[in-house]
């Protein structure tokens, strides 16, 4: 706890009135709470560090405005400023720890790695978090249809690394090579010569030449040809 003060002490009876510890923590709380409510969490929890019953701080005649030094975390461990701005200001920084729950996705059974994950592999349950930055996945939409990188377990909660989007074109395919000609459009069978995710430049042997192409693969598995 850091303090910098006008008229801060730990001092005798003689220097009331004071200031509440009990209203400090309880702004440093809610101020806490409502930086999660802003970033979108929800059930948020606030748990402040207390304060030594010793401090003395002289009573502020005005409202007690706060800060967050830490101004990009607002989970785990925050440091949060209580301000003065009174005729003789005082600033105490208190610590805090917040968590909020969430609706996390995770697998309601083990996948293997290149597994391409579906809706009735995925369930939602209620977890605490303590921490932001960690990479998890909260979006169903950014889940389901993607392929594991890695095996996982029942129960794993799912990070952005370990998720791809999967091959639309496999190597040994035979697919459609499609060309568009002054406004036509030519179809011709080929033959992939490697992986390819959709949107990817693949190379392709045409069946009909025998000629190596390259095109982008589609996620119907055909590939434009320009």
């Amino acid at each position: 706890m850091g303090i910098f003060a006008g008229s801060v002490a730990f001092a005798s009876a003689s220097e009331k009135p004071y200031q509440s510890l009990d209203s400090i923590v309880a702004t440093a709380a809610k101020a806490s709470e409502e930086r999660a409510k802003k970033e979108g969490y929800e059930n948020v929890s606030v748990e402040v560090r207390p304060l030594d019953a010793r401090l003395r701080l002289r009573q502020c005649h005005e409202a007690l405005s706060t800060f967050a030094p830490q101004t990009g975390q607002v989970l785990g461990s925050v440091s949060m400023g209580i301000r003065c701005s009174d005729a003789t200001p005082w600033t105490i920084y208190v610590r805090t720890r917040v968590t909020a729950a969430q609706n996390v996705p995770v697998l309601t059974k083990s996948l293997p790695r290149n597994a391409v994950i579906t809706a009735a592999d995925i369930k939602l349950v209620q977890r605490p978090l303590q921490s932001v930055g960690n990479g998890l996945v909260y979006d169903l939409s950014q889940i389901i249809g993607k392929e594991l990188t890695r095996q996982l377990d029942a129960g794993s909660t799912i990070r952005i690394s370990q998720l791809r989007a999967p091959n639309a074109i496999k190597r040994g395919q035979q697919v459609t090579l499609i060309t568009g000609l002054n406004g036509l459009e030519v179809r011709n069978q080929g033959k992939a010569l490697k992986d390819a995710v959709a949107g990817e430049r693949v190379t392709v042997k045409n069946l009909s030449s025998g000629k190596q192409i390259e095109g982008i693969a589609r996620s119907d598995g055909t590939v434009s040809v320009q």
